[in-house]
C-alpha cells in the first residue's frame, strides 16, 4: 500500500524569496533577448548566402543552418562554456556563453524565417524597382527587405519564445537565472516543490505574454495586408 503524506503548499516561502526569483526572471529574459538579437543579426546574411547561386556561399550557409537547427542547445551550451575553456580555446562568462549559445542556435531558425519571407515577396518587385531606376542592391534594401521583414515578424517572435524557454537551461552553467535562484533557495529552505513550481509559473506567464503579443502582431499585420 502506498502511504499518502499530508501536504500543504507553503506560499510564504515563495513570497519571502520573490525578489530573488524576479531578479532571476529578469536575467533570463535579458539573456534570451540578447541571444535573439544575435540570432536576428546572423540569420539575414545566412539566409542571403543560402539563397546564393555561388556554391562557396551557399554550401557553408546551408551546413551552418542545418547544424544550428540540429545540434541540441544543451550541447552548444556545454561546448562553449566548458569544452572550449578546457581545451584552452577561450573562456567565457556564463552570461556570454548563454547568449552565444542561444544566438548561434537561433540563427539557423531565423535564417529559415528570412528565407521564407524573402521567397514570399513577388519576383516582379525587382523588375518594378528597376523600371524606376533603382539598382538591384537599392531595390533589395528599399523594396524587398522591408516587405520580407514585415512577413518575418510573427515567426520571429515565436523564435524568441523558443529561445526564452531554452534560456532556462543556462542554470546548468551557473548563470544566476530564475531556476538557479530557485535551486539555491530550495536547498536552504527545503521547499523544492514550492520554489520550482513558482519558477515554472513565472516562465509560463512570460512565454504566454510573448505568445499573445506574437498573435496580436500577426493579426495586425494580416489586417494591414488585406487593406
Amino acid at each position: 500500500m502506498i502511504a499518502v503524506l499530508p501536504f500543504a503548499f507553503d506560499y510564504s516561502v515563495v513570497s519571502e524569496h520573490s525578489g530573488e526569483l524576479l531578479r532571476g526572471l529578469l536575467l533570463t529574459v535579458e539573456v534570451a533577448a540578447c541571444g535573439f538579437a544575435l540570432a536576428a543579426v546572423l540569420g539575414l546574411p545566412l539566409a542571403l548566402a543560402g539563397r546564393s547561386r555561388t556554391p562557396l556561399l551557399r554550401i557553408p550557409a546551408t551546413m551552418w543552418i542545418a547544424l544550428a537547427r540540429g545540434v541540441p542547445l544543451l550541447i552548444v551550451i556545454f561546448w562553449l562554456y566548458y569544452a572550449a575553456a578546457q581545451e584552452g580555446l577561450f573562456s567565457l562568462t556564463a552570461f556570454i556563453a548563454g547568449m552565444l549559445s542561444l544566438g548561434l542556435t537561433g540563427s539557423g531558425y531565423m535564417a529559415e524565417i528570412y528565407r521564407s519571407a524573402l521567397s514570399a515577396v513577388p519576383t516582379g518587385q525587382f523588375e518594378s524597382a528597376a523600371a524606376i531606376g533603382l539598382s538591384r542592391a537599392q531595390a533589395f534594401r528599399v523594396v524587398i527587405l522591408p516587405q520580407a521583414l514585415r512577413t518575418a515578424i510573427p515567426p520571429a517572435m515565436n523564435t524568441f519564445v523558443m529561445l526564452l524557454k531554452g534560456a532556462t537551461l543556462l542554470s546548468v552553467i551557473g548563470l544566476a537565472d530564475m531556476f538557479y535562484a530557485a535551486k539555491l533557495v530550495a536547498v536552504n529552505e527545503f521547499k523544492p516543490f514550492e520554489l520550482y513550481t513558482a519558477a515554472a509559473v513565472l516562465v509560463i506567464a512570460v512565454t504566454l505574454v510573448a505568445a499573445i503579443g506574437s498573435g496580436l502582431v500577426e493579426r495586425r499585420l494580416s489586417k494591414g495586408v488585406r487593406r
